[in-house]
């Protein structure tokens, strides 16, 4: 996999990162950025199980990534965190009580 030039354009990262989830993990859908990244970059990640409704992923990840174009580890990053949050269950009301359980 290759990394793309350092003066390549968010959209035109993120699309091409987009590309390699979607080949390499058939539950993601999409990705979008949540806000302009600073020290971090906010994305959603869009899942969806076979039979059940989308469901949103936010993540942080660091930006040194995005200015160095390296597709290869955004990708593992956001993978590995598709993964690993597809175990998580949320327990209501999530506002109160910050809880949540491994499923897996």
């Amino acid at each position: 996999m290759r990394s793309c030039h350092p003066d390549m354009n968010l959209s035109a990262l993120l699309s091409q990162v987009q590309n390699e989830l979607m080949g390499r993990d058939g539950r993601i859908t999409r990705i979008a950025p949540r806000k302009p990244p600073g020290e971090r970059l906010y994305l959603e990640v869009y899942l969806r199980d076979a039979g059940s409704p989308e469901c949103r992923l936010p993540l942080a990840l660091s930006t040194r990534y995005v200015r160095e174009g390296d597709v290869s580890s955004l990708v593992s990053q956001i993978l590995w965190a598709a993964e690993h949050g597809s175990r998580v269950e949320l327990v209501e009301p999530l506002e109160s009580t910050r809880s949540f359980r491994v499923t897996a």
